[in-house]
């Protein structure tokens, strides 16, 4: 019997509002990716964005969660 990867992969749950999923539906479709492609793309592309402009910047931590931290510029 063939092994799945589904029981050693950690699943987070998220809630969002009915026009994000909407949102997140409709992208989906478009792109012809699935919906997890479509929240993946978009993270990193915010990562991008922030490291980009000097806003974000990565460090050694203990929680993977503690290795980014943004910082809010005043203009």
């Amino acid at each position: 019997m063939p092994r799945k990867n589904s029981t050693v992969k950690p699943v987070h749950s998220f809630r969002l509002s009915l026009e994000s999923f909407r949102q997140l539906r409709e992208m989906a479709g478009e792109m012809g990716r699935s919906e997890g492609d479509v929240v993946e793309i978009a993270i990193d592309r915010m990562y991008r964005e922030e490291v980009r402009f000097g806003t974000l910047t990565i460090s050694e931590g203990q929680k993977p969660e503690d290795n980014y931290k943004v910082d809010r510029k005043e203009g």
